[in-house]
């Protein structure tokens, strides 16, 4: 073979072993995940070292759930968690079903949809739409004594604070006396900037927009989401009351002062989600694959792009965009701590459940416990997404550059051989 030859099949082979890398990275990621014999260990130390009472992991890869995993003591896949925050991406999930159906204007008023009005006391004239409290731009802030509602007052131990007749209230009697100036728990400086001037993450937005989702739907808020989402997506593990999951409630901890305080199970008004890992897989597939999942078109996929659009760099409409192409949405309330994320490019995400929570201890015992979920999340990441640096490799261009040098060494290895032949 000549030297011209070998050169050739040298630059052939470089093209073809870049594509190679490129189309077989995927595959290997999901073999490493499920068969990384390392995988157990390093959870589990984490697990061990975080004094994390129990663990719940659930993966998706290409479509398909490939992970579902309990670590702990008395804990299975069927034990139930609440998800804090999560809950959003189902509120607004709902909220735009029904705006598929013709029942809600994205960018009508709040005050065409409930029996009182809401308006910012500062801007009485620019309304508060269902759009801007979807994506954290109403100007509304925490309501007075929200955790006092949404904790029905349990906890007052730890957090003294707080009104225990404001545990008693119903949902639309809580948020008319908190957003209407004649109410016994009104203070207009809850109110921050002008609706849709700026992103402000807003606590009770969202239990507003569960209050939207029951007087348009007709229906209450835990029954119009079974009917509509958890049934069709088979997510039978899930639900609002603890009474309805007996025997699958996972003990919720708080972290005070580093160590972990058993708490009792409680319930939030009736409105708070608990679910499993593999429960909101099955939510999370549908999102991943353009609002479809088996047979059920949850959402329309033109609908999911909107939901996806950023409103401010960090949130689009219940979704906080994280680096590297990755939506989805943390959870932190009393006794659990919950972590959802995916990536729609490549297919894949997870779910992380654990029951301590240091919210009502202090800020190094909160973020104790989240550095313990960022430390699975990296694991999970390592092994189904890796790094930016290596997965977005420019193989393309790393191709043509390697095939330009290549070029350069012929062409100096031919004015060689002619300036020897012109010699002899």
């Amino acid at each position: 073979m000549s030297n011209h030859t070998k050169l050739l099949t040298l630059i052939a082979g470089v093209l073809v072993a870049a594509g190679i890398l490129s189309s077989c990275s995927s595959a290997n990621n999901e073999q490493s995940l499920v068969l990384n014999s390392e995988f157990d260990e390093k959870v589990e130390r984490v697990v061990s070292n975080g004094r994390l009472p129990s663990l719940q992991i659930a993966v998706i890869y290409e479509n398909q759930l490939v992970l579902s995993k309990s670590y702990g003591q008395n804990v299975t896949t069927d034990s139930v968690y609440m998800n804090g925050s999560v809950q959003k991406v189902l509120d607004a999930t709902a909220v735009l079903q029904l705006h598929e159906g013709g029942l809600i204007d994205l960018d009508a008023d709040i005050s065409d949809y409930i029996p009182f009005q809401v308006k910012h006391p500062g801007y009485p004239d620019t309304p508060v739409t269902i759009r801007m409290l979807l994506a954290h731009r109403s100007g509304l802030d925490t309501l007075d004594h929200q955790f006092s509602w949404d904790t029905e007052y349990r906890f007052s131990q730890y957090r003294p604070t707080g009104k225990p007749e404001i545990a008693e209230m119903s949902l639309e009697e809580f948020l008319f006396a908190s957003l209407t100036p004649e109410g016994s728990n009104y203070n207009p400086y809850v109110w921050l900037a002008r609706p849709d001037d700026q992103y402000h993450y807003s606590v009770s937005a969202y239990p507003l927009l569960r209050y939207v989702i029951e007087k348009v739907a007709g229906a209450s808020y835990p029954d119009y989401m079974n009917e509509n989402i958890l049934k069709p997506l088979g997510m039978l593990n899930t639900g609002f009351r603890s009474d309805t999951l007996v025997g699958q409630n996972t003990m919720p901890y708080t972290r005070i002062g580093g160590e972990n305080i058993e708490l009792p199970v409680w319930d939030g008004n009736g409105y708070m989600m608990r679910t499993t890992a593999e429960d909101m897989a099955k939510f999370m597939l549908a999102h991943v694959n353009d609002g479809r999942y088996d047979h059920l078109q949850l959402l329309q996929p033109q609908t999911i792009q909107l939901m996806r659009s950023k409103t401010s760099p960090e949130y689009g409409l219940g979704l906080i965009h994280y680096p590297h192409g990755w939506l989805g949405h943390g959870g932190s309330t009393v006794g659990y701590q919950s972590l959802w994320q995916f990536n729609p490019s490549r297919k894949c995400g997870f779910v992380i459940f654990t029951n301590v929570n240091g919210i009502l201890g202090s800020h190094d015992d909160f973020s104790s416990v989240w550095e313990n979920v960022a430390e699975i999340r990296d694991i999970l990441l390592s092994m189904i997404d890796p790094p930016a640096t290596f997965r977005s490799f420019p193989w393309a261009l790393i191709t043509a550059s390697v095939l330009t040098l290549l070029v350069v060494v012929l062409i100096n290895y031919r004015r060689r051989r002619a300036a020897r032949n012109r010699t002899r």
